[in-house]
């Protein structure tokens, strides 16, 4: 069960990708960041380092060292698959675990003990085991929307990780799959796009009538494939899913960290995450690993509401404790 102080929080660098690609924060200011957040720290890939698949000597002692003077524990690393790189074909099998072994290798060399896969990997997952097993590694699928609980490209990998029966490999939740609402912040990127009023309400409607992404673009006409209007609707079925918490119960022993997606707070709570629900069922269910406060958004600030959406989990954590 679940001991004090409770539920580890920490936060993916992901959530300071405004300031960070501005260039109003370097990366040892990222980490300084995180540090006054306290906690765990994870990482992407691509985002975060050179070199990328590799990591070099150079930001393993930068990385190493900034840890240790900020007092912050490695949680997850963010790895990719790529899978559509090349211009004129797919990944093949094996340059797909040519590309993910190097990955593997440096998030070892951090320090992190878990790599986050996209799912591209299932199909090769029977080649990255034996790694994981050689570097003590634990390797956990994404559930992204659109791979909401109940998706069959969830239940394919739930199938998978059962079938290997292994604790090097798991399953990572993002919060974005338990949404209750599409947020305002993403209804005015389509209004800047130039999507009609009509049209955004038309798109609220299907969300909330949780139709398939085909049939809202059929409720908007069927707009060309590169219309704004059809990236704007992609977007939204791309961000928020339909998963209830209570889906997570039976998945949880699966669960080896948790992507704490979150788009804005507003008088203390995210309105369009089920939060309350979803910290009830990991406390409940004694959930021990981390939850990463994963921001998406323009606020001015992305330390301050890293830090309102971490009072806010423990805020519920508290209620649910009391109740």
């Amino acid at each position: 069960m679940t001991t004090d102080p409770g539920l580890r929080l920490g936060v993916t660098l992901h959530s300071f990708t405004n300031e960070y690609c501005s260039f109003v924060w370097s990366f040892e200011d990222l980490m300084r960041i995180a540090g006054l957040l306290g906690g765990g720290v994870e990482i992407v890939g691509p985002a975060h380092h050179r070199g990328f698949p590799f990591v070099t000597d150079e930001f393993e002692s930068q990385f190493k060292s900034s840890v240790d003077r900020n007092g912050l524990t490695p949680t997850a690393y963010g790895s990719y698959a790529d899978p559509f790189r090349l211009p004129d074909r797919d990944l093949t099998g094996d340059e797909l675990v040519e590309y993910t072994i190097p990955q593997l290798q440096g998030a070892k060399k951090l320090g992190f003990p878990i790599v986050r896969l996209q799912h591209f990997t299932a199909e090769v997952i029977d080649r990255l085991l034996p790694w994981a097993d050689k570097l003590d590694l634990i390797l956990g699928w994404e559930l992204h929307v659109p791979m909401t609980i109940n998706s069959d490209r969830t239940q394919q990998l739930l199938e998978l990780v059962r079938k290997y029966d292994t604790p090097r490999l798991g399953l990572i939740p993002d919060a974005g799959i338990f949404a209750r609402s599409v947020s305002q912040g993403h209804l005015a990127i389509g209004r800047d796009a130039g999507v009609p009023e009509e049209l955004i309400g038309i798109v609220v409607d299907a969300w909330n009538r949780e139709l398939t992404l085909e049939e809202a673009l059929a409720a908007v006409g069927n707009p060309a494939h590169d219309s704004p209007i059809t990236t704007w609707v992609g977007f939204v079925w791309d961000t928020f899913g339909h998963s209830d918490p209570a889906e997570l119960t039976e998945l949880l022993p699966h669960v080896v960290h948790v992507h704490g997606k979150f788009f804005h707070i507003e008088n203390g709570d995210e309105p369009d995450l089920r939060y309350r629900e979803l910290v009830h069922v990991l406390h409940q269910g004694g959930y021990a690993g981390w939850i990463s406060s994963e921001y998406e958004g323009d606020a001015p600030d992305s330390f301050e509401i890293v830090s309102a959406h971490q009072t806010m989990i423990r805020r519920h954590e508290a209620e649910v404790a009391r109740s």
